[in-house]
């Protein structure tokens, strides 16, 4: 099996409003995922920027949430005491509970930090460092007192547009004893190039992608940054760790190399106007052909004229868009890595 990068050109023409007798020519490119053979959309066309907004009065009308220091202690739930006696798990400023509605068999919450409101440009490796090893040790726990809990996900939803309820930064960390679909894509086909290549997919990727030089950003011990050759998101980043399948396998230096990453990607967004994001880290314990993976999309802005980005592409027809060339974003946001 060849990992291949396969692309289509489409273009649509049509007369200039103006005048009606120039002829516009608009491209996409579609291109296909080298391991999931999944299809995304390049558009070359992308929403106007928009002015930094004002998160003053929002976080005036939400803050003493359920997250913040005088509440979160007494107000939130308690693991059970198989898994945690004190109740809750802590690391520095990062504090980890049950989720009070839970998407799965083990649903947690990681608050990230005391403040309420953080801009893009604010969150530190710090802050991420304490906050993924919290939720690896919430995910080793959990395994210990149920080892059939092997699929999780560490994921942060960031303001209203990334599907969050709540302002105060905050992590979901959720295991089951079934993959969800993207994980079952994943290590369906991970496996299935193993066993026709006896190598690893991600170690052979961060290869080619090295010598090629368009998409590779950077490694930070060892993890390896690199953008999406068929994203599945606006601005993606992605995270490989070399010789890592959960995150209860990596060291601290693993850990904290993953969270220089997250923040490098978060300076670019606000660098680019932007406030709102997603990432998920896909964590799956025992499976010797696949490799710990992190994915960062940015979401539209968080505006007062809130356009969404997830259309019937998406949700429909499951062929997924992107607003900029992977290739530009790698140039761009490779000054922002260290």
């Amino acid at each position: 099996m060849e990992i291949k990068f396969e692309r289509f050109h489409l273009q649509s023409d049509f007369r200039s409003p103006i005048g009606g007798s120039e002829v516009i020519s608009v491209p996409t490119e579609v291109r296909i995922d080298p391991l999931t053979k999944r299809r995304s959309r390049i558009i070359t066309w992308a929403l106007p920027p928009q002015d930094e907004f004002d998160f003053s009065k929002v976080a005036r009308e939400s803050k003493g949430c359920i997250f913040c220091p005088e509440n979160i202690l007494q107000k939130t739930p308690q693991f059970l005491n198989e898994i945690s006696s004190e109740g809750k798990i802590c690391v520095g400023g990062a504090i980890g509970f049950p989720n009070l509605y839970p998407a799965g068999t083990y649903g947690s919450v990681v608050v990230l930090c005391g403040d309420h409101l953080l801009t893009l440009n604010q969150f530190t490796s710090e802050i991420y460092e304490e906050a993924l090893s919290v939720s690896a040790e919430i995910i080793r726990r959990t395994m210990d007192f149920d080892p059939d809990a092997r699929y999780w996900q560490i994921s942060q939803n960031y303001l209203l547009p990334g599907g969050s309820s709540i302002l105060h930064p905050h992590l979901q960390v959720i295991g089951d004893p079934i993959p969800t679909n993207e994980m079952g894509w994943l290590l369906d086909n991970s496996a299935s190039y193993y066993e026709e290549n006896r190598t690893l997919y991600w170690n052979d990727l961060v290869q080619i992608e090295k010598g090629l030089g368009k998409r590779y950003i950077t490694s930070i011990g060892k993890v390896h940054w690199f953008v999406s050759f068929a994203p599945i998101g606006f601005n993606e980043v992605c995270g490989s760790v070399e010789g890592g399948t959960s995150i209860t396998t990596l060291g601290q230096e693993e850990i904290a190399s993953l969270a220089k990453g997250i923040v490098s990607t978060l300076k670019y967004y606000y660098e680019k106007n932007l406030n709102s994001f997603n990432f998920s880290i896909y964590s799956i314990a025992g499976e010797t052909s696949y490799q710990l993976l992190i994915r960062i999309i940015s979401r539209t802005p968080f505006q007062p004229s809130y356009l969404n980005d997830c259309t019937s592409f998406e949700v429909l027809q499951s062929e997924l868009t992107a607003n900029i060339i992977p290739e530009e974003l790698c140039r761009e946001i490779r000054p922002h890595f260290p």
